[in-house]
């Protein structure tokens, strides 16, 4: 299995400082040179990394001061990649965990059928689960996944809780790409119970059809998340 890039070695044990409180908000970051000794890299790979999480809004870099945790990072998920829930929510207060609700197959329905490109009814993985925050509900995700791409899905709980990091370690997927729409809606009775809220309530409805390498479908999931827990996204100009 490749191991990630250092850049990235050195990004997610930033973020984990930052999550378990060891690095505070406006606190300051060792400068780059401290920061390549301390993790045996360059200087260039030191900046891929705080370009990321100045990307992701975990510092603020001032010119000529240094690179600061930010004070103003919003608690929500971030679109910017094609990223798990947990990479999604990174840097929000609270440790994210899962509550698994359903993990069967069965048979597709008309609507996943027709993202699948199978027949109705063919066998197909489903995975649904509540996502907490800090041990409260967040979101609740309906996932399905083909049975050819994952046929032992089921029998076993997912890596580290992740569905991508599953499919891409236990089953060789490479994730290519992923698109998505969102909308408002409006809780059922079953979905306001699972995630502990009223019915009838409003949430922000997703519906994610993720691609593999060779443009074929991989997953297909709808989500719901609390309005605690908005989208947040980073446009560029061009």
């Amino acid at each position: 299995m490749a191991h990630a890039p250092r850049y990235r070695v050195i990004y997610d044990d930033i973020v984990s400082q930052i999550q378990e409180g060891l690095l505070a908000p406006a606190a300051q970051l060792p400068g780059e040179n401290d920061l390549a000794r301390q993790y045996g890299v360059s200087r260039m790979t030191v900046r891929q990394a705080l370009d990321l999480l100045d990307s992701d809004n975990f510092v603020v870099r001032r010119q000529g001061s240094g690179t600061f945790v930010s004070e103003t990072a919003k608690r929500g998920r971030r679109l910017n990649r094609l990223r798990s829930f947990a990479d999604e929510i990174a840097g929000t207060a609270g440790e994210v965990s899962s509550r698994v609700v359903r993990a069967e197959t069965g048979p597709a329905t008309a609507e996943v059928a027709a993202v699948f490109g199978i027949a109705e009814g063919d066998v197909v993985n489903r995975v649904t689960r509540v996502r907490l925050i800090g041990g409260a509900p967040a979101a609740l995700q309906d996932a399905w996944v083909p049975y050819s791409v994952a046929p032992s899905l089921c029998r076993e709980p997912l890596l580290g809780g992740s569905l991508y990091r599953t499919l891409t370690e236990r089953f060789g997927v490479q994730l290519r790409y992923a698109d998505q729409s969102m909308t408002g809606a409006l809780l059922t009775a079953e979905q306001a119970r699972l995630l502990d809220a009223e019915p009838g309530g409003a949430v922000l409805e997703a519906r994610r059809t993720t691609y593999g390498a060779a443009a074929e479908v991989v997953e297909f999931t709808t989500s719901w998340t609390l309005p605690a827990f908005p989208v947040l996204l980073r446009i560029d100009a061009e």
